[in-house]
């Protein structure tokens, strides 16, 4: 059998999973003093052409007396005799390829197995969180000790980011690299998916916020909680190990302090609230953490709009009173016989979802709360007409509008929109955890380079295209201006 994992794109050792090559006299008696066993959690469907809608599966097994679990588990493909892909395949066996989302080293666990303790590495963190000053591997004499953690306490537990070194003694030369390790532990356990959606997940969208490029976690151990080994040494479990490679790190002139990263002092505070930020805002925060996209320019403008919609009304109360809305309909039902009960609450709606709160004042709503300064600085004046472009553009591509003007294929109207939309939700979650707005806000964006070009743009004139869309609201801009 071969098992493949998609997140690394990598195929897990031949002598651990794959069974369809003859094996070599070595290979032969290495597998029978120590084979490896594999089995399904649960059967799967049958074979056949067709979609196939199937739950996926877990699968436990064994090598070399390492316990190993697979987790969401996908069968590709079912062969039964020789194996048109591969060269070498007997008649009599049965090949089978599956799709693994997530590699467990160490022991078997099901999906609900909770951990009491979890440590994991992220590429960037290093960049992003202040160090002593010793990088890479270097000759030190002398004793060294790495600065203090930083603890931040959760509900029930506590997160704990610090420098750890790892040190190598060889005939000649003894090195020390450092690396910056995050840890946590909760009394409630957590689940892998519960890793993921409330440490792993948010951290990782805040470093790569900080360093402007995609961020991955590595050397994820985490803790069984077992009862019955709270006096023994902690058994760690490996999720996706990396095959003795070091992750790649982003730019090596990225140096902390990053302009858009808490400081150190705000840390105890600022990671809790970014925490159940996320936890909150999801959507908002996938939409923008830095990573590969995929899709047209519009569909990934649709997307960001839409999350900063969400947003916007995860950070907002939603009105309890429509007033314009109930007018309107008090004035249908007077006018008896034109409007059924039905027809008036269809108006009444309308009115609520297109007039109350439409999506150019929930746009300029998120920028304005950004402060005067960062406003001032980011949009130079146009946040109104960037907040109705954006908005028209949304909703001319989403609701398939009639629109003459054509500002919805603008690429520089697309592209402006997208990114300064991104901008918007980025700065605002950050605000809301706890970064200092004003000019202190100004100041660390002066020194970030991607937003500074953002706010020196050129390809899209606001004002201009606000104007192309509809003449009567927004005047001819002046040239002088422009």
């Amino acid at each position: 059998m071969e098992f493949l994992q998609p997140r690394h794109h990598r195929r897990l050792q031949d002598h651990v999973l794959r069974h369809d090559d003859p094996p070599s006299d070595h290979e032969r008696q290495r597998r029978t003093a120590s084979p490896a066993h594999f089995r399904r959690a649960a059967p799967n469907s049958d074979g056949g052409a067709g979609l196939r809608l199937v739950p996926p599966h877990t699968i436990w097994g064994s090598c070399q007396g390492v316990p190993y679990t697979l987790l969401q588990c996908f069968l590709e493909s079912d062969v039964q005799g020789p194996d048109p892909s591969t060269t070498q395949s007997a008649g009599d066996q049965w090949t089978m390829t599956w799709r693994v989302e997530q590699l467990v080293r160490g022991g078997e666990i099901t999906e609900s197995t909770r951990f009491r303790a979890v440590a994991f590495e992220l590429t960037g963190l290093s960049a992003w969180w202040p160090v002593s000053g010793l990088r890479g591997p270097q000759v030190r004499s002398g004793p060294y000790t790495a600065p203090d953690d930083v603890t931040i306490p959760l509900d029930d537990g506590a997160i704990r980011i610090g420098v750890r070194d790892s040190r190598h003694y060889g005939r000649r030369v003894k090195s020390l690299r450092e690396h910056v390790e995050v840890s946590a532990d909760r009394s409630s356990g957590f689940t892998l998916d519960e890793v993921e959606k409330d440490i792993t997940g948010p951290l990782r969208a805040l470093v790569a916020i900080g360093v402007d490029e995609p961020v991955s976690v590595f050397n994820l151990r985490l803790v069984p909680d077992d009862p019955l080994a709270q006096d023994r040494p902690p058994r760690l479990l490996d999720v996706d190990p990396h095959d003795d490679q070091a992750a790649a790190e982003p730019r090596p002139a990225l140096h902390a302090p990053l302009p858009l990263s808490p400081s150190l002092d705000a840390m105890p505070t600022f990671i809790p609230a970014w925490l159940k930020l996320a936890r909150r805002c999801s959507v908002p925060l996938d939409a923008v953490e830095p990573r590969p996209r995929s899709g047209t320019l519009q569909l990934q403008l649709l997307d960001v709009v839409n999350a900063a919609e969400t947003l916007h009304r995860a950070l907002h109360d939603e009105p309890t009173e429509h007033p314009l809305a109930q007018r309107v309909r008090d004035t249908l039902k007077r006018d008896k016989g034109k409007f059924n009960a039905a027809e008036r609450s269809d108006v009444h709606h309308a009115v609520k979802v297109f007039v109350d709160i439409t999506l150019e004042k929930r746009l300029l709503a998120l920028a304005e709360e950004l402060g005067p300064e960062a406003c001032a600085w980011l949009f130079h004046g146009t946040v109104a007409p960037w907040a109705y472009v954006t908005a028209r553009i949304r909703n001319v591509l989403s609701h398939g509008f009639t629109a003459p003007d054509q500002v919805h294929e603008d690429p520089g109207a697309l592209k402006g929109a997208l990114y300064l939309t991104e901008a918007v939700i980025t700065l605002r979650l950050l605000i809301e955890a706890g970064l200092p707005s004003g000019t202190a806000l100004t100041a660390q964006l002066d020194r970030h380079h991607g937003m500074r070009s953002l706010a020196q743009q050129t390809i899209a004139d606001w004002l201009a295209l606000a104007h192309r869309i509809n003449p009567n609201e927004w005047p001819q801009p002046d040239p002088l201006d422009t």
